[in-house]
């Protein structure tokens, strides 16, 4: 399974985001979060998650040690990068999406 997240979907800070991630990781078809984009079937045993979040684009696949490791840190815990502590503008960006088409 692959799942996209965009963390620009949410303003929390950087620790409930640890604690919300880390859920999920631990359970993935089990929790739904506001920054969940896609989910996807790409027929694989491995979760995939793509996260967008600083202008960056971070990709990984969890081996069932780095699920394990994430499941309990949160997603951070395996980025090449400091990720900002503090969020805005989520709500902007959530008033430009309810103008797009629902096919978009």
């Amino acid at each position: 399974m692959k799942v996209i997240l965009d963390r620009d979907l949410c303003d929390s800070e950087l620790s409930y985001c640890q604690r919300c991630s880390a859920a999920f990781i631990r359970y993935p078809e089990g929790y739904d979060r506001h920054c969940i984009k896609d989910v996807i079937d790409d027929n694989k045993d491995l979760l995939t998650l793509e996260m967008h979040t600083d202008g960056r684009t971070f990709e990984v696949v969890l081996t069932e040690e780095d699920q394990e490791l994430a499941g309990v840190e949160g997603w951070e815990v395996l980025a090449d990068f400091d990720p900002a502590l503090l969020r805005t503008g989520a709500m902007e960006r959530w008033r430009q999406l309810r103008t797009k088409p629902a096919a978009h």
